[in-house]
């Protein structure tokens, strides 16, 4: 499935009007093929979100602090989870997360948040 810029920019806005932990929604980098974009839970908690239109790569990350605490990305058209407290590891998901792959991810986030008490 092709994702876009402008996909990515739509989920984010979709993610900041609809997830009830989500602060604010800010563009971190653009160019004409990338899109870097923060979702802010709290100060020192937030969701960074990538996509690069030419390699077709997307990456999702929960960022605690300076470090990945939970990740998921696609790659050459493959899905692999860092999981929780284990972000080293690149876990295959046999299945891909289209459509709105961000809003699944805000998903995984939510329970995360709640059975790690992070908020």
């Amino acid at each position: 499935m092709y994702y876009c810029t402008d996909d990515l920019r739509a989920e984010a806005q979709e993610a900041f009007e609809r997830v009830w932990f989500i602060q604010s929604a800010s563009v971190v980098e653009r160019t004409d093929q990338t899109l870097s974009i923060r979702l802010l839970i709290r100060a020192d908690l937030f969701v960074q979100a990538f996509v690069g239109e030419i390699t077709g790569s997307l990456y999702f990350a929960l960022i605690e602090g300076r470090q990945r605490i939970f990740g998921v990305d696609r790659e050459a058209g493959e899905w692999h989870v860092h999981p929780f407290g284990e972000t080293e590891k690149h876990l295959s998901l046999a299945k891909g997360w289209e459509p709105k792959p961000l809003m699944k991810f805000m998903s995984q986030v939510e329970k995360l948040l709640l059975e790690q008490d992070l908020l």
